[in-house]
Parts: structure tokens; sequence; C-alpha cells
């Protein structure tokens, strides 16, 4: 049924399953020995587990396509979006909010972030500071990236709450190509009720934005030329909420890692609290450590294209493993070793090449707002109880994690 050369190692592992996303470490050590390219059964994908190969393969656009995803994040989004885009397209539309992404364009949003960031942490503060062991996902973490690209998006903050509990269910589409089990099947069915639900909202703020245009992401795309000229109001309506997803999740989960991550190296934590120079640094040691986003997939094309020298057939599916890429032992010295003071080399954990992520900036800059705030509420905490990472190893981070001052 494959074809391959007998050389690729093969393993059998479902990334999915709850204990590997909980600590996906030993699993991931074990498939980057067994080389550059390694055959996963269990998802009948090649797995490539170097920086250097993974950076290759998504700056290869010619011959590693998104687009055989285009019915995965069809679903996702309720339509065509530039995820799967690999034509100049893709520039585009990226191009309408890239402008308003640049990291030039971060300062002036400080004082809106920062309001927001209070919003949900000053309360969150109020109950730690009265001796209460708080969740800090829902009460924290998870509602700051909503209710900021809801703010950008110009949609009202009442609305973010739901946004929140669509997006998280969205990323349950996700979910079926790690793990195509009955439990994923079924996730994957209430990310789509999730889909739906937004896909709705979203034709009517569109719908509002033609008649009232504002100074927004939506009327920007909605009032741009690609959107009169080559998009359908389907493809719009996907594209808004692809950007309403994509500034949530991944940050979300970021936020929610970072505390679990300072909370097992306070040392590290009480050097950031004492020299906040080093957290923009910071930031980017826990993006590479914790690889939020684990994987890429792409479909070999135009020839057969190698990877370290191994053929993948035309049409098969190739899988850049980050998490594995970001601890690479050749690209960083000692890379398991968590360090904020690490000279910085480019990690992958915004990915590369043609689909490196539109929010890059915005990221950073909330994360670096939020984290300068937090140490400055709360210098000290503990992690109590068990970490629930879920079953989504692509969009891994803590489901539930619960926090107190000591």
């Amino acid at each position: 049924m494959n074809v391959m050369s007998k050389s690729v190692p093969r393993v059998n592992i479902n990334f999915s399953d709850p204990d590997n996303c909980k600590n996906p470490w030993p699993k991931v050590e074990e498939v980057r020995a067994l080389g550059p390219v390694v055959f996963n059964e269990f998802l009948d994908a090649w797995m490539v587990t170097g920086y250097r190969d993974c950076a290759r393969v998504l700056a290869n656009a010619h011959n590693f396509s998104t687009e055989k995803l285009a019915e995965t994040y069809g679903n996702m989004f309720g339509g065509s979006t530039m995820q799967v885009d690999d034509t100049s397209r893709h520039h585009m539309i990226k191009a309408v909010w890239a402008k308003h992404l640049q990291r030039d364009s971060m300062p002036p949003l400080e004082p809106m972030v920062r309001d927001l960031v209070d919003w949900r942490l000053l309360p969150f503060m109020e109950r730690i500071r009265a001796g209460e062991t708080v969740e800090a996902r829902k009460y924290l973490t998870r509602g700051i990236p909503t209710l900021v690209i809801a703010t950008l998006l110009g949609i009202p903050r009442e609305r973010f709450e739901e946004f929140g509990e669509w997006s998280d269910n969205m990323s349950g589409i996700l979910v079926i190509t790690t793990d195509p089990t009955a439990v994923g099947s079924e996730t994957h069915r209430f990310g789509q009720e999730a889909t739906a639900k937004m896909n709705a909202y979203v034709r009517e703020v569109i719908q509002e934005r033609r008649r009232k245009p504002g100074d927004d992401l939506v009327s920007a795309m909605v009032h741009s030329d690609i959107a009169k000229t080559q998009m359908s109001d389907q493809d719009i309506m996907a594209s808004v909420t692809q950007l309403v997803f994509g500034g949530n999740e991944t940050t979300a989960n970021l936020m929610t890692m970072t505390l679990q991550v300072l909370a097992e190296h306070p040392d590290q934590r009480r050097m950031l609290a004492q020299d906040r120079s080093l957290i923009p640094a910071a930031i980017e040691e826990i993006i590479r450590w914790s690889s939020p986003v684990t994987v890429k997939f792409r479909a070999a094309r135009n020839g057969n294209p190698e990877v370290a020298g191994v053929p993948i057939p035309d049409g098969r599916n190739v899988i850049p493993l980050l998490i594995s890429a970001n601890r690479d032992p050749a690209n960083w010295d000692n890379p398991t070793k968590f360090d904020v003071k690490r000279p910085f080399k480019p990690h992958l954990g915004f990915g590369f090449g043609h689909h490196i992520c539109l929010g890059i900036n915005l990221a950073r800059f909330e994360m670096q707002v939020w984290l300068n705030r937090l140490l400055d509420e709360l210098p000290e905490w503990d992690v109590i109880g068990d970490i629930d990472y879920g079953r989504n190893f692509f969009l891994r981070g803590p489901q539930s994690i619960m926090l107190r001052a000591c």
C-alpha cells in the first residue's frame, strides 16, 4: 500500500492520545532519533524531524502544497481561505490585513491591549489575593486574545464569550488530522457546529460593514480590491472566520503554557520579574521550548520531491514536525533546557515561508503586554494539581490549569 524506500524508519504513533498530548517529548525524541524522515503508519504520512528540513519543506510551496487540506480547512472556516492557497492570490489577500498587523502598527495598540488585559487580569487577581485557587484558562488567558481580535474586527465586547467558545470548539476540526478515531470524529462534529455558528455571525458583520464601513479589519477586507474582484461572499466570510480563529487559539494556548512553564522554572520567572527587558526573548524561548503549534501538513507534488534524500510520492502527506524541529540539537545547544537568556535563533513556532503566521507581530505584542502586567500583579505563583491537555495535538495547550499565589 505504501510506496516508500525500505530504509525509511516506520512508527505507529497516535500523538493525540491524551498521554502524548500532555507529555509528547518521549515520543518526539524517539521519532527524531530514528532519522530525518520517519513514516508514521497511524497517520499514513512522512514526518520530518529536523529544523533545517522542516524549514525547507515549509519554504517550498512548489513541491509541498497546502491545497490538499482545502476540505479540512474549508470545513473549519466555512469556505476557501488563503490557508490553502499557494498562488499569488494568497499574498494579495494577506496584504489586506498585513499592513494593519506590521510590527510598527503595534505600539499604538498598547492602551487597548493593556485595558483588555486588565479587564481579565484584575478580577482574576482579586480572587487570587483572597486565597482562592483559580482556573486560569477560563478566567484569565482565554478571554484576552479573543477580546483583542474582536476589538480589531469591530465586534462588541459582550460577544467575546461566544467567540471564545466557538473558537475552542472549531479547533476540534483539526483533531481529525492527528486522531482518526471515533473520539476524533466526534470532536470534529462539535467543531463543525461551532464553525456554522461563527459563520452565521460573521455574515451579519460583513453585511453591516458593507452598509456602514468602519476603521476595523472586517471593513478593510470587505472594501478591498481583492474582495471586490476575486472573492465571493463565502470566501470573505471564511477569511474573516479564519482571522478570528487565528487571533484566538494559539495565543490563548501560549499564554496558558507560559503559566505552566514559568511555574516549573521559578528562577527564570524571578529573573523576568526583575528584568523586564528579558521578556521578548523569554516569549520566543517559551514558543520554541513548548511548541503550541506542533505540526504542519503538506502534500508532495510536481515530481516526487525529496526530503533529506527520501523521495515522497506525489499526492502523499508530509508532516513537518515543528515540535521536534524546535528542539533539534543540530540547531540549538542543550535544546531541552529552558533558558530565557538563550541567544536568539529563529524557531518554527509561527511557521515559515509562504504561510508564515499573519498575526505573528500581534501575538508577540499581546504576550509582552500580558506577561508584564501579570508579573506586576502576581510575581509568584504555583500550579496546583494535574494539567489537562486534552486530545488536540495539532494546537497543543493546557485545557485547564489551576493557579494560586505562593
